[in-house]
């Protein structure tokens, strides 16, 4: 028989090994990494002009912040810069070009070990005399006489540099070139059986160049997966709103170890997917407050990982791969700034473009300072506001847009009288 003192010891013991083991499990499963800031975020500078730019090591439990040692500093990727975008010393001195380049909004990108976001960018915004962006080509019908759009919704650039375009009411996927050749659809056609398409909503590529798209058949998985010349490989994601479920998907994404991250509109979530379509996790509820989600409309992760995801009545937040809340910006104050945003996309610096809702008879169109009709909304990866684009129909519903490797953004539109797309470069 165990004596009272024993008994007491044994329960005293018992309850230290459980604290050490939940503890470790803990510290195991906890984040390891703190985060860094870049200051200053975003600056105007006039040619031939200095400014110190610096990376914080932003304070932890019982430790301060502190500015981060051996930066590697580079200007467009361009390790310490160059004589046309400007020049960045190891200590974080930037010298401005002796004349404004193209693109004028300039890249400052700093890299650190040891943090969870690693990589860093800053905007320097140069002068230049009207828009930030000019439209270069594009292509679009009569929707009276449409031979291939019905109702446009998303589009993705395929490996080729092909444009992947979401058909929603016509049941369709369609691709084609930049110069807007017709160069065939993705899946064997409309109707419900794998491999065909009832209203697509979302299509998004992976570095391997096989095709994701979601769409809304009636009781099937909401994902089906085809290859690049778009043959139909698998599915998967049921129809539902139980764990690991979708109802609505309204983006789709990848971070870098190719898992698929699927936000959910009617479901109020970010549903996590590997590559080969099992479930891993999900994050995110039902709320209008900080860090909650009201009607998510779009996703989009930077090269760290890092997920933003934008409200279809705003704001736009940004979140740790696992859902914890960074920051939010592009708050509605009408009518100085949008508040209805149908999607999002980035960039290879991460600054993230949120489409805007504005059509005649939807409400929230908003305009530039020189009287144009915002169609997007450029902010850096901080959420500072860098620019706007402006389709040239001047009343539009929904659109998408989607941005290559050069910076070029390709739009998709449906106005009043035409559907198709625009592409527009920086200045």
């Amino acid at each position: 028989m165990m004596h009272t003192n024993d008994f007491r010891k044994f329960i005293y013991l018992s309850i230290v090994f459980y604290s050490f083991i939940q503890n470790t499990a803990i510290a195991e499963t906890s984040p390891a990494l703190g985060r860094a800031e870049i200051h200053p975020s975003v600056i105007h500078l006039e040619p031939n002009t200095e400014q110190k730019f610096k990376v914080v090591l932003q304070a932890t439990r019982l430790a301060g912040a502190e500015v981060a040692q051996n930066v590697k500093w580079s200007v467009n990727d361009v390790p310490g810069g160059n004589e046309q975008l400007g020049t960045i010393s190891q200590d974080g001195l930037y010298c401005s070009p002796s004349k404004t380049p193209s693109p004028h909004d300039i890249q400052i990108c700093a890299e650190v070990d040891g943090v969870a976001n690693r990589l860093l960018w800053a905007t320097v915004l140069m002068d230049i005399q009207g828009p930030a962006y000019e439209r270069i080509g594009g292509w679009s019908e009569e929707k009276a006489n449409a031979k291939y759009f019905v109702d446009p919704h998303c589009v993705c650039i395929d490996r080729d540099g092909n444009l992947i375009i979401t058909d929603y009411n016509g049941s369709q996927v369609l691709r084609f070139s930049p110069s807007g050749e017709y160069l065939g659809t993705v899946g064997s056609g409309k109707g419900e059986k794998p491999g065909q398409i009832t209203l697509p909503r979302v299509v998004h590529t992976d570095r391997d160049g096989l095709i994701f798209v979601s769409d809304q058949k009636s009781d099937k998985p909401r994902i089906q997966v085809f290859t690049p010349e778009g043959k139909f490989i698998r599915m998967f994601a049921d129809k539902g709103t139980r764990t690991g479920d979708i109802l609505r998907a309204h983006g789709l994404a990848f971070d870098s170890k190719q898992r698929l991250f699927v936000v959910d509109v009617d479901n109020m979530r970010v549903n996590i997917y590997s590559h080969s379509g099992d479930f891993i996790s999900t994050w995110g509820h039902d709320g209008h407050r900080v860090g909650e989600f009201n009607a998510p409309h779009g996703i989009a992760l930077d090269r760290n990982d890092d997920v933003f995801v934008v409200g279809y009545y705003g704001p736009c937040q940004k979140f740790t791969a696992d859902g914890g809340f960074l920051f939010d910006f592009s708050h509605g104050n009408p009518p100085y700034s949008a508040v209805y945003f149908h999607s999002i996309t980035t960039d290879h610096w991460g600054n993230v473009y949120l489409m805007v809702r504005g059509s005649r008879g939807f409400g929230g169109a908003i305009e530039d300072n020189e009287g144009n009709n915002v169609s997007i909304m450029k902010f850096n990866n901080n959420g500072d506001h860098i620019s706007n684009i402006t389709l040239s129909v001047h009343a539009h519903k929904e659109n998408w847009a989607e941005v290559d490797k050069d910076g070029t953004v390709y739009a998709i539109f449906e106005s009043d009288d035409r559907v198709g797309f625009e592409i527009f470069a920086p200045r």
